[in-house]
C-alpha cells in the first residue's frame, strides 16, 4: 500500500504565503498602496492600505486608510467562490471600535502551495455588529467571505466604498440602527439612501452596472433637522417597500405594475424586481446584494433592462402615495456603460417592433438566439422584409414564388418569397399575411381565387406565430366582388379552424373567436351560395364549444334532423349536437364507406359518442 505523505508547513510560511498573495492583488490597482508586513505582531491587524484620487500617490491625494487583517489557510479544495473563517471575538470588538476593517483569508492548496485563492469580507460596524450581536460572550464567531473579484477596478471600489460606510458608521458603533418604524412614526424620514461610487479615475472601468449589482449595499436615512445620516435596518426597509402589497412602482417616470415579489426564508429575504433583478438581504451581514441575470423573454428583457439603467441614473424608487426610496445615485467617471447597455435595450426594441409588424402577440424567447451567428440572421431578416432587400434563400429556384415556413427561437413565421434571380436563388421576401398580391387556391379541379388564410392547415393554426386572426374575417369580404363564391372556402376555412381549435388543449382563444365571426357572417350574409343546413350546424357546432345550446338552437337542429328533405349527413350533424346519440349511429351506419370516412374528418366528429 503505497502512502503519500503531504508536507507540513509552519505558521510562518502560511502567513507569508497569504500576504504575499494579497500584496500581489493590490499591487494591480492604480488607487491602492498597501503598507502590509509578513508575520507581522500587531494585535488584530496586519497592515493598511491607503486609498488615493488617483494613480498619483501624492499624500495630498490620500482620500482614507483602511486597515486589513490577512489570514493563510491550507485547503484540498480551492476553487470555490465563497468560504468562511473563525475571528476571535475580541478582534471583531477591535475592528468595530476602529470604524471596521477588510479582512483576507487566502486559501492554499495543500498539494500545491503555489496555488492560491484570495477571499475577503468588509467588516464595517454594521456588519461586525451583526456577527457579535447576542454572541459577545463566545471566544469566536465565524464570518463569510467571498472570492476577491481579479479586476482591479472592482477591487478599488470595494475599498473605496468600504472607506465610505465605515466612516458613515463609526459615529453609531455602540447605538443600534434605526427600525424604520419608529421613522415613518415620529421623526419625520426624508428618504432612505444607499450610496455605491465606481471608483475608476482612468475612465476605463468595466459595466457600472456589474459593480452596481455586485457590491454590499448598506442603508441610511436622512431624518428631518439631523445633519447626519442614520444606519438602517435592512429588513426594516423590505416593510416599508412590501407594506401595502407591493403596490406598482415608478422610476424615472415609468409604471412598473406586478412587478416586485418578495422570498423569505430562515437565512434572508430576496426581493425580486421583474424576471432579471434580486435584492437579497441576508441575516449573515448587513449588507444587501443585487444580481441581474438577463430574462430569456424579449419583453421582460427589455422591461428589466429599462428598470436597471433608470435605477442606475436616478437611484430613486417612488411608491405608494409618492413615497421614496433612494438607492443612491450611481457615479461613474465616464457613460460607456451605460450607453452601451442603452444601446442594447434599442436593438431590442426593435425586434420587439419588427414582431408586432409581423402580428406576432406572442412573447419570443431570445434566450434560445443569443448567439451572433443567429442574431445576425434575425437582423438581415429585419432589413429585409417586404421586399426592402433581396436576400439568398435555399429553395430550387424552379418557381417565382415560394411560400417559406421559418423558425426562429420559439417562433414560426410564413413568408412568402418573390424571385429577383431564379438561378442565383435571390428572393424578395415578405411577411405573407401582408402580401398584396391576389391568391389563387386550387381545390380539386377547380382552381379559384380565395383569401391567403386558405392555404393553411389546421396545424398552421396553431403553430404559425404571425397570423392575424382580426383581418381573417375581412379577408374574404374583400374578395367579394372578384369572387361571389367566396363563401365556400371560408366555409372550408372555418372547419379548418375548428379542427385546430379542438386538436391542442392550449388553443389561443382567438381561433374560436374568428370562428365565431365568420361562422355568423356565413350564416347572415352567404345567402344561397351554402346550404342552410350547412350553415346552421356549423354556426352551432361552433357555439357548442363555447357553451350549451339554447332550447331556441336545439329547435333549429330538431327541424333539420327531421326534414325528410334534409341529407343524411346534415341529420346525422344535426343528431350528435342535439346529443341523440342512438339515433346518430343508426344513421352513421346507414353511409357508405367513403362519407364515412369524410365525416370523421370533418371537426362536428369531436361530438360523437
Amino acid at each position: 500500500m503505497l502512502l503519500i505523505m503531504r508536507k507540513k508547513y509552519n505558521n510562518k510560511q502560511i502567513e507569508d504565503w497569504a500576504t504575499i498573495a494579497v500584496k500581489d492583488c493590490l499591487s494591480m490597482t492604480d488607487t491602492l498602496s498597501q503598507y502590509i508586513k509578513e508575520n507581522d505582531k500587531t494585535p488584530s491587524w496586519d497592515g493598511d492600505v491607503l486609498i488615493y484620487k488617483s494613480n498619483s500617490t501624492d499624500k495630498k491625494d490620500i482620500i482614507g486608510k483602511i486597515t486589513v487583517q490577512v489570514k493563510g489557510k491550507m485547503a484540498d479544495n480551492i476553487k470555490r467562490e465563497e468560504c468562511t473563517f473563525s475571528v476571535d471575538t475580541a478582534d471583531l470588538v477591535n475592528y468595530k471600535n476602529d470604524g471596521g476593517t477588510i479582512y483576507f483569508v487566502v486559501l492554499i492548496n495543500k498539494n500545491d502551495p503555489s496555488k492560491k485563492r484570495v477571499f475577503y469580507d468588509t467588516l464595517t460596524p454594521l456588519k461586525i455588529d451583526k456577527y457579535i450581536k447576542d454572541h459577545k460572550n463566545q471566544d469566536s464567531r465565524v464570518i463569510n467571505l467571498k472570492r476577491l473579484p481579479g479586476d482591479k477596478y472592482a477591487i478599488q471600489t470595494i475599498f473605496y466604498n468600504f472607506n465610505q460606510d465605515s466612516k458613515k458608521q463609526h459615529s453609531f458603533s455602540n447605538i443600534s440602527p434605526i427600525e424604520l418604524g419608529t421613522l415613518s412614526s415620529g421623526n419625520g424620514i426624508v428618504e432612505i439612501t444607499s450610496s455605491l461610487t465606481i471608483f475608476s479615475p482612468d475612465k476605463k472601468h468595466p459595466s457600472p452596472i456589474q459593480a452596481f449589482l455586485n457590491n454590499d449595499v448598506y442603508w441610511y436615512a436622512k431624518i428631518a433637522n439631523s445633519p447626519i445620516l442614520h444606519p438602517v435596518e435592512l429588513c426594516s426597509i423590505i416593510s416599508v417597500v412590501s407594506k401595502d402589497g407591493f403596490s406598482p412602482i415608478f422610476v424615472n417616470g415609468d409604471r412598473y405594475e406586478n412587478y416586485v415579489s418578495e422570498n423569505i426564508t430562515k437565512d434572508d429575504i430576496t426581493i425580486r424586481f421583474g424576471e432579471s433583478t434580486t435584492m437579497v438581504f441576508t441575516g449573515k451581514s448587513k449588507g444587501a446584494r443585487m444580481d441581474y441575470k438577463p430574462s430569456g423573454i424579449l419583453r421582460s428583457r427589455i422591461k428589466d433592462i429599462n428598470f436597471i439603467i433608470s435605477i442606475i441614473e436616478t437611484g430613486v424608487i417612488v411608491y405608494g402615495e409618492n413615497k421614496k426610496v433612494n438607492l443612491g445615485q450611481m457615479v461613474a467617471d465616464t457613460p460607456f456603460d451605460i450607453d452601451s447597455a442603452k444601446k442594447e435595450l434599442e436593438s431590442y426594441r426593435r425586434i420587439e417592433q419588427f414582431w408586432r409588424s409581423l402580428h406576432v402577440v406572442a412573447d419570443f424567447d431570445i434566450g434560445n438566439i443569443d448567439s451572433n451567428s443567429s442574431l445576425e440572421e434575425l437582423y438581415l431578416l429585419m432589413k429585409s422584409i417586404n421586399g426592402k432587400q433581396p436576400i439568398r434563400v435555399n429553395v430550387d429556384g424552379e418557381h417565382s414564388s415560394y411560400l417559406f415556413h421559418k423558425s426562429i427561437s420559439n417562433f414560426k413565421i410564413l413568408f412568402i418569397l418573390d424571385a429577383v434571380d431564379k438561378e442565383k436563388s435571390i428572393y424578395k421576401i415578405y411577411n405573407f399575411f401582408d402580401y398584396k398580391k391576389i391568391i389563387k387556391i386550387t381545390r380539386g379541379d377547380t382552381e379559384h381565387i380565395s383569401s391567403q388564410y386558405s392555404v393553411l392547415s389546421p396545424d398552421d393554426y396553431m403553430e404559425l406565430s404571425n397570423i392575424d386572426f382580426s383581418k381573417m374575417l375581412q379577408s374574404y369580404k374583400d374578395l367579394i366582388s372578384l369572387n361571389n363564391n367566396i363563401f365556400e372556402p371560408a366555409n372550408y376555412d372555418l372547419l379548418n379552424l375548428l379542427l385546430a381549435y379542438d386538436k391542442h388543449n392550449d388553443h389561443p382563444d382567438e381561433i374560436l373567436k374568428t370562428a365565431k365571426e365568420i361562422a355568423c357572417w356565413l350564416l347572415d350574409e352567404s345567402a344561397d351560395n351554402l346550404y342552410a343546413e350547412i350553415k346552421t350546424i356549423n354556426y352551432l357546432q361552433t357555439i357548442k364549444r363555447e357553451r350549451e345550446l339554447t332550447s331556441e338552437e336545439n329547435r333549429k337542429l330538431y327541424e333539420i334532423a327531421e326534414n325528410e328533405n334534409s341529407s343524411l349527413m346534415f341529420k346525422l350533424g344535426a343528431n350528435l349536437l342535439l346529443e341523440n346519440y342512438k339515433v346518430a349511429r343508426i344513421q352513421f351506419e346507414q353511409l357508405c364507406e367513403q362519407d364515412k370516412e369524410a365525416f370523421r374528418s370533418f371537426p362536428i366528429y369531436k361530438f360523437w359518442k
